[in-house]
């Protein structure tokens, strides 16, 4: 059954509605024209401004995305050397501890010596007795069959002698351990009197010649070269933006370098997204004074200008 609207049905709307609705809306229902809004002088302001803003902050983005790629997946690094021993012995010094600056050459631990300086006069001893030895042949330019034999033993007696002289001066320089480059001292493991092997790891020297290893997708390096220029912001130094630049691209992605590389022509594929290892030196005159506080293993955030 359809209802009809009759005059009686709509008086009595249009008195509901002057009732429900407050006077001053429907005056601004009555003057304003559809989709026109009425705005006061300091909304159209805001407004204006936040046009402005908005299309500043547009621009900024536009001017980032096409003329720099940046990533956070970047790490300060440093040149770690491991110092080992090169010969059984007990450590007799350690001259160094946990974060001690140390140059080229100097010492850092000794070993007990006493049994390579035996060695040395041993080795001495053979030395000189194969010497003396091939020195009777001394002035014979002509050798007998009888002789020769014995001159050729003694000659090669002569030459075992002096590498066997030279490999014990040699042991005995092995026992005094030094830095092999400027660095810092870290993760010491090596206490006096501990009987050490070669290869042992007594501690770590970290250089201080910071970089920057960044890894881009592989999408954002379409467009790297060396010697471009590049903005470097360090997590643990607030307010400062380093300059460096782009030095060299890694010859394969990490992956390629992993333990397991992953074998993608077996079982199912999924495409990823691969990361290339870009490393960025900074520039030396804006980073002085900050050398202590680079410390290998650091966040940054880096920014290459590409175009």
């Amino acid at each position: 059954m359809s209802s009809v609207a009759t005059p009686q049905s709509a008086q009595t709307y249009r008195s509901l509605s002057s009732k429900l609705v407050p006077a001053i809306v429907k005056e601004k229902i009555q003057q304003s024209p559809l989709g026109k809004i009425n705005l006061t002088p300091k909304q159209q302001k805001m407004a204006k401004w936040g046009g402005i803003a908005a299309l500043i902050l547009i621009s900024i983005a536009s001017y980032n995305i096409f003329f720099f790629e940046s990533t956070d997946d970047a790490f300060v690094k440093a040149h770690l050397h491991t110092v080992s021993p090169r010969i059984i012995g007990t450590v007799v010094e350690v001259l160094v501890q946990d974060n001690q600056h140390v140059k080229k050459g100097d010492v850092l631990v000794r070993l007990d010596k006493r049994d390579y300086e035996v060695q040395v006069k041993a080795a001495q001893a053979r030395y000189g007795k194969s010497h003396r030895d091939l020195g009777r042949f001394t002035g014979f330019e002509h050798l007998g069959p009888s002789e020769r034999p014995v001159f050729d033993q003694y000659q090669a007696d002569a030459l075992v002698s002096e590498a066997e002289l030279q490999k014990a001066q040699l042991q005995l320089e092995y026992t005094t351990i030094v830095a092999p480059e400027d660095g810092k001292v870290g993760k010491r493991n090596v206490e006096t009197g501990e009987l050490v092997q070669p290869g042992q790891p007594l501690l770590a020297l970290v250089e201080e010649e910071p970089w920057i290893e960044a890894n881009f997708k592989e999408n954002q390096v379409r467009h790297f070269k060396p010697g471009q220029k590049v903005e470097i912001k360090v997590d643990a130094i607030t307010g400062k933006s380093f300059e460096g630049h782009l030095e060299s691209i890694a010859p394969g992605s990490g992956s390629t370098f992993s333990l397991l590389p992953p074998d993608n022509a077996t079982g199912n594929f999924t495409k990823i997204v691969q990361r290339i290892p870009v490393k960025i030196v900074f520039n030396k005159e804006d980073l002085k004074g900050y050398e202590d506080k680079l410390i290998s293993g650091m966040s940054t955030e880096v920014s290459v200008r590409i175009h």
